[in-house]
């Protein structure tokens, strides 16, 4: 009676052995899909409107995460961490804004945007989240990294102007304009 049941345990865990690398293939690009369905659906929501709705916004940043946790090789998938990191930036979460591209920089260094992620956490770190100390390392990163790009001409003007008042910033800008 084991020995049968051995046996009959043994075939089918061969069968779903055999089976197993497609079906999980097919059930992968059906999944890939269904996520990227649900995803032009929350940009298309994001779009109808002028003002980005924060509830409209959320579901589509848990989209964008969603496929990056399920696919993160797919060339997809930093975009889709860029995307999230503008939406939160425009919905002022600034903390997740910063995870998202720093998230960019460290997993994907290849990717074609990563001296804008790369900049864009200085200016997350300077801008909205006062750490002036964090954003002139990541500017001077951005310098040492993309010495070419203009974004490392900005990340120069950015360490100049770190710890500066509007105030003391407008002041300078009329001297150098000759502005009284």
């Amino acid at each position: 009676m084991f020995l049968v049941v051995g046996i009959v345990l043994f075939v089918a865990g061969c069968g779903n052995e055999n089976k197993t690398p497609t079906e999980s293939a097919g059930l992968k690009t059906v999944g890939r899909e269904q996520y990227v369905l649900q995803i032009k659906k929350w940009e298309a929501e994001m779009h109808k409107s002028l003002e980005l709705n924060t509830v409209t916004a959320s579901q589509a940043i848990k989209a964008y995460t969603d496929f990056v946790n399920a696919f993160p090789a797919d060339s997809l998938a930093p975009d889709f961490l860029f995307k999230s990191g503008e939406i939160a930036t425009a919905t002022k979460q600034y903390p997740q804004a910063l995870m998202f591209y720093e998230t960019i920089t460290s997993k994907y260094p290849k990717y074609k945007l990563v001296d804008v992620s790369l900049y864009l956490q200085g200016v997350l770190l300077d801008n909205y989240l006062n750490d002036d100390a964090k954003a002139k390392v990541i500017y001077e990163q951005v310098i040492a990294k993309y010495p070419e790009s203009s974004y490392a001409r900005d990340a120069r003007a950015a360490i100049g102007n770190l710890g500066k008042s509007d105030e003391e910033l407008i002041k300078e800008f009329e001297k150098k304009n000759g502005v009284k």
